[in-house]
């Protein structure tokens, strides 16, 4: 019988971001500027996101690196479990193993922490002081509230 939880070590929380773009067989058409609906270039997204997001949105490399300080702060939290779904593959009676990636470990109990941190150094390194956000249910609104707390903003 194999583990039905596993749990990666520190060492091994990812370096880089993987970017699915490049193994497209064909590119996604370009997000159309609300007003003049033209495709959206970098200059319309700056007075919104920081430079280096508008890069990693943009990229076409296949691996975006993590900055360090993010790294660190992922630490705190990550990697988070991976769990075989025993019970699940008997009841579809199949030969295949099904796992899934808890989340309950991040403090703020989603996988959105992971995103908002990043753009909350990004705006950090930029000189933003302060984010704001709209929010459904509430769970990416504490996700940024939560790394704009560890990136030291308001």
């Amino acid at each position: 019988m194999t583990d039905t939880k596993i749990t990666l070590p520190e060492s091994e929380i990812p370096t880089h971001y993987y970017n699915i773009l490049p193994e497209l067989p064909k590119p996604l058409p370009p997000p159309l500027h609300p007003g003049t609906r033209q495709p959206i270039g970098p200059a319309d997204l700056a007075p919104l996101f920081p430079m280096e997001l508008i890069r990693q949105e943009v990229s076409t490399e296949p691996w975006i690196e993590i900055p360090d300080e993010v790294r660190d702060i992922y630490r705190l939290y990550r990697p988070s479990p991976l769990f075989r779904a025993r019970a699940f593959e008997e009841m579809l009676d199949t030969p295949a193993r099904i796992y899934y990636k808890s989340e309950h470990v991040s403090p703020v109990g989603s996988h959105k922490l992971n995103t908002a941190l990043m753009q909350a150094y990004a705006n950090k390194k930029e000189g933003t002081k302060r984010l704001a956000t709209e929010t459904g249910a509430g769970q990416w609104g504490s996700a940024l509230a939560c790394a704009c707390r560890l990136m030291g903003l308001e």
